[in-house]
């Protein structure tokens, strides 16, 4: 039992999930009453904080360090001493404070990441639903890349953000499930996207005579994902458990931490293991040879004496764009994504020391990912760059001439009539100048 003034002083720092399940397991069942202390900050409060606790400190000492503080002596039964024995070999996972520079500097980043990834993201969503010359099987991809971001950043990079300044969950019980069902899942299906859209361009430009794939078939394949994604979620999402520590009657503290069946320090290992190889290594050995193959293609099978067109030349030099995109996001995904799962993989294979503040900021890196992507198809794909300044031009444009109007009302109603035709002329040549350029390029988003 955990009380408020600290009978064993876990200070201000966060149980990550990934380091302390079975520490808190075993500790939640010992009580303040068990453990004979009315007054805790009278008894039991000289055993100190973890950091003064020998790792290998035996359960003989930490009696002794009990009866000097409290004076008296401790009923054991063998269940209160397996659980002291537990706790007293997890005590590597001690959380760690929480310094105010890092904790102000993780809040701004974090802050920045939600309000990006929700901008970026939901523009590119709009950009390509509205246009029906972006209508491809890339770009439903791209599309379902950037649902997967904003479910990501709704559900999952909020509830982090509160859970390291609060440390504690106050969301209750399902959002203890939800959220982390939502960040494996979300991972999962960015990672599946990405290999399809590998093995898409690999069968549109190395086999361009076969029938390509669909918009059906692509939102089947979206579907599949989604289902993939999930069933490998489920176990994080189910042995999930939101525990309670309290002291009296009043609610000390609530962790949001996983609970594996026995034998659990396996199961854990074996799962961050297998998530880490099938749908993280797997996946982008195939992007990594799709891509090497299409780079040999486009880049290095220039035929000495070819006759090209000009429409050719610029078709083939549209593709290389296309694919240094695509490249260029799988590369800024497993980049963000890297540290945090070999982190998570010393933890659960090795037992290391857990720090609170270097898991969220390997945290914060990998949620960064979710707001390069906009920047990227704006900086390399000129058809969603000349769709989003005529997005944005008519949003802009259209309440100026609103206003323009108002004063309008004063005038000949011939001379109104003129500007706001000459405003529909000006649109109109923009979205021509927009869709030859698209059409020029013809380049999947």
């Amino acid at each position: 039992m955990i009380s408020e003034c600290q009978c064993i002083a876990w200070q201000q720092g966060v149980f990550e999930p990934f380091s302390v399940m079975l520490a808190a397991v075993s500790w939640a069942s010992v009580s303040a009453a068990e453990m004979g202390s009315p007054e805790c900050d009278s008894s039991i409060h000289g055993i100190g904080t973890l950091e003064e606790l020998n790792h290998n400190s035996s359960l003989a000492k930490l009696l002794l360090l009990y009866q000097a503080s409290n004076g008296t002596s401790f009923n054991w039964t063998d269940s209160r001493i397996v659980e002291w024995e537990k706790f007293a070999e997890l005590a590597k996972y001690e959380p760690e404070s929480q310094k105010p520079t890092v904790k102000a500097l993780l809040i701004v980043a974090y802050t920045v990441i939600i309000v990006l990834s929700l901008f970026g993201n939901l523009l590119v969503c709009h950009v390509v639903i509205k246009n029906k010359r972006m209508h491809s099987v890339t770009s439903l991809f791209i599309v379902n890349l950037a649902v997967s971001d904003l479910m990501i950043t709704l559900l999952n990079t909020p509830f982090t953000l509160v859970r390291f300044v609060n440390s504690t969950w106050v969301f209750g019980k399902t959002m203890c499930h939800l959220s982390r069902f939502v960040q494996y899942c979300s991972l999962h299906v960015s990672t599946l996207t990405l290999t399809a859209i590998a093995l898409d361009r690999h069968q549109v430009i190395l086999n361009p005579l076969k029938p390509k794939l669909s918009l059906t078939k692509g939102a089947l394949s979206i579907s599949g994902i989604w289902g993939l994604a999930a069933c490998f979620s489920l176990p994080h999402a189910i042995y999930q458990k939101l525990f309670q520590y309290n002291y009296r009657e009043a609610t000390v503290r609530r962790l949001c931490l996983p609970n594996f069946p026995e034998p659990a320090e396996l199961v854990w290992k074996y799962l961050d293991l297998s998530t880490f190889l099938l749908l993280y290594l797997l996946p982008l050995l195939i992007i990594t040879v799709t891509y090497a193959r299409l780079a040999k293609k486009l880049w290095l099978r220039n035929a000495i004496g070819d006759i090209t067109t000009p429409q050719y030349i610029a078709h083939r030099k549209s593709k290389k764009k296309s694919i240094k995109m695509l490249v260029l996001v799988v590369v800024v995904f497993a980049v963000c994504w890297f540290p945090l799962h070999c982190y998570v993989l010393l933890i659960s294979s090795l037992g290391i020391k857990t720090k609170n503040s270097l898991y969220f900021a390997l945290h914060c890196f990998a949620m960064s990912s979710t707001c390069y992507n906009p920047f990227i198809y704006c900086w390399l794909n000129e058809g969603f760059r000349s769709e989003l300044k005529s997005l944005l031009a008519m949003c802009w444009k259209a309440p100026q001439t609103q206003d323009n109007l108002i004063p309008g009302m004063t005038l000949p109603y011939r001379e109104a009539w003129m500007q706001q035709a000459q405003y529909k002329q000006r649109v109109s040549l923009q979205s021509i100048r927009s869709t030859t350029n698209v059409q020029t390029l013809n380049t999947d988003l």
